[in-house]
């Protein structure tokens, strides 16, 4: 196991606490749901767990929030019909021969988050692929989930054909994970920001949505039924050790959406991991830096080495 730390690129604190915002607060939203949520479990609780597995499955802020992100000159969209939705799909030019990386987002997020290290990639020689998941970005739906994050990848996969390397931020890090596991193939894999556990996150949501411990006990139950997946089955403890694969993990100090615990996590019970550790750039803004960047790059080597 290899452990880089970089603390040398700080940057300012959290992204979300600098800049105030003119739409309406966020408080105000969680202030509403929990309402709603709290009188409902009180007088129909049944109601309540479908209501929370209804929330817990839809990305907010929802995808109209990221239509105008701007494509790179050159890169070619593809939109891809899937579980009655839809996946995009944003190819970099490449030679035809070039092995393929696939990048992916997390909870919430877009492809095109990931633009600078897929610019990176691209100059490396590699056919990149970025990949708006269901529910995201310029892909079709409302809901998703880290499952079907998984089973888009593994359909993406089959495809493009082979893949040579994976790179998923957040949620997409796990499903990532998830999807190796299940058979997706690839010679390397890169982690960034990636949780461990999607009964933490989902108790952490029920936690901020003030949901009892029977609701939200009930509603973990219920999307495990929906999705006939265990979430012990798709936690890191139980994932990593079955990943072989050569796999760089890359988590911020001050990450508060995802503790750098779950990176201590992955690396623990990986049995092939590289740490590489920031500070200062939070879950989302070391997508950009320059150095974390460098890293992945430097770690999937020139694609005609």
């Amino acid at each position: 196991m290899h452990t880089d730390t970089n603390d040398s690129t700080a940057g300012a604190a959290g992204p979300a606490a600098q800049r105030p915002s003119k739409k309406p607060s966020g408080n105000l939203i969680l202030a509403l749901l929990r309402l709603a949520l709290g009188v409902t479990q009180r007088v129909a609780p049944g109601t309540a767990v479908r209501m929370a597995a209804l929330l817990f499955r839809t990305p907010l802020p929802t995808k109209r929030a990221t239509r105008g992100a701007k494509v790179p000159a050159g890169v070619r969209i593809e939109q891809v019909p899937f579980e009655g939705a839809s996946v995009t799909l944003y190819h970099y030019p490449a030679a035809s021969d070039a092995p393929r990386v696939l990048l992916t987002h997390g909870w919430a997020g877009y492809g095109l988050q990931l633009a600078n290290v897929g610019a990176a990639l691209s100059a490396a020689g590699w056919a990149v692929i970025l990949m708006d998941q269901p529910g995201h970005g310029r892909s079709a739906g409302w809901t998703g989930n880290l499952q079907q994050f998984s089973r888009a990848l593994r359909f993406v996969g089959a495809r493009l054909g082979p893949l040579h390397a994976l790179v998923g931020h957040s949620m997409g890090g796990a499903a990532i994970s998830h999807a190796v596991v299940e058979g997706l193939a690839a010679d390397k894999l890169v982690l960034i920001s990636a949780p461990v556990s999607l009964t933490d996150e989902t108790r952490s949501m029920g936690q901020a949505l003030r949901l009892s411990e029977r609701v939200l006990a009930e509603t973990i139950a219920h999307i495990e039924a929906r999705e006939r997946v265990p979430f012990d089955t798709i936690a890191a403890t139980y994932l990593a050790p079955r990943i072989a694969l050569p796999t760089l993990v890359v988590h911020d100090l001050e990450d508060t959406t995802v503790p750098h615990g779950a990176a201590q996590t992955l690396v623990k019970h990986l049995p092939n991991p590289r740490l590489h550790t920031t500070s200062g750039l939070g879950h989302r803004r070391l997508l950009k830096d320059p150095g974390v960047v460098g890293i992945v790059a430097d770690f999937l080597g020139p694609a005609r080495g």
